[in-house]
């Protein structure tokens, strides 16, 4: 089954179309990559896939499950409880990190898990902790974010995401706001949830990255879906665009 479902969403502000017309689908475990060049509609396409952004129109499903369709030509989203359920089937991981300044780093991780699906404290807590451990960071976890660099603040950040046990990761960028030394610390990090079969979808500028990580990459361009293939499909790409686009990171 997959677990993530999306059939021609669309999506514009102020009259100007930025998602025209995208479908695709991603299976338990695979590992996507989404590129193209800036405004192609990269980052609202997770903003509408994790309910941030509202879809103008099309089909989002979790599990089979519905979180939004089309109806009369408007798009229906599900009741509260529901879109609450399906919020739990993933997590989100963003390019400015989003911690909370004012937690510490352990209750930045524990602070939705209790509030949000009511995980006792004490449980919270362990999950926490051995996701730092997992991290690198075990050290760290009394630390607030300001005493922490970029590389361990976005660390955090997906340490708060895998807290609350989701099926899938979005990553919108998530080395864009990092220095080079500090970007390879997270695609390591990213790299060892994909050895676990992690599901993972990851918006990147990282080609290398994605061509090494990927089962699969969808280059957008203009709000549409240009092309999708394994990384030898994409890399050996026909498509001129494509290819010159792969080219300018490459170089």
């Amino acid at each position: 089954m997959n677990l993530l479902e999306i059939n021609h969403m669309k999506k514009g502000f102020d009259g100007l179309g930025v998602l025209e017309d995208i479908s695709l689908s991603v299976k338990e475990g695979e590992v996507v990559s989404v590129i193209g060049p800036s405004g192609s509609g990269k980052s609202t396409l997770l903003r509408c896939a994790t309910m941030l952004e509202k879809m103008d129109g099309g089909e989002l499903k979790y599990l089979g499950e519905a979180a939004a369709w089309e109806e009369n030509g408007k798009c229906v989203y599900a009741g509260k409880q529901k879109k609450k359920e399906i919020r739990k089937h993933f997590g989100l991981v963003f390019q400015n990190f989003n911690l909370f300044p004012h937690y510490t780093v352990l209750k930045n991780i524990t602070d939705a898990p209790v509030s949000v699906d009511k995980v006792p404290k004490k449980e919270a807590e362990e999950r926490a902790v051995k996701l730092l451990r997992q991290l690198g960071l075990e050290d760290k976890k009394d630390a607030y974010p300001y005493q922490l660099s970029g590389g361990q603040q976005q660390r955090v950040s997906i340490a708060r995401a895998l807290a609350l046990q989701p099926k899938i990761l979005f990553f919108d960028e998530p080395t864009s706001a990092l220095d080079p030394e500090l970007t390879g610390e997270v695609l390591k990090v990213i790299k060892e949830l994909a050895k676990e079969h992690m599901t993972m979808i990851i918006v990147t500028h990282e080609m290398q990255f994605a061509k090494e990580l990927s089962d699969r990459i969808i280059f957008m361009e203009q709000g549409v879906i240009r092309q999708q293939g394994t990384p030898e499909e994409i890399f050996s790409s026909p498509d001129e665009r494509v290819r010159d686009f792969i080219g300018k990171f490459s170089a």
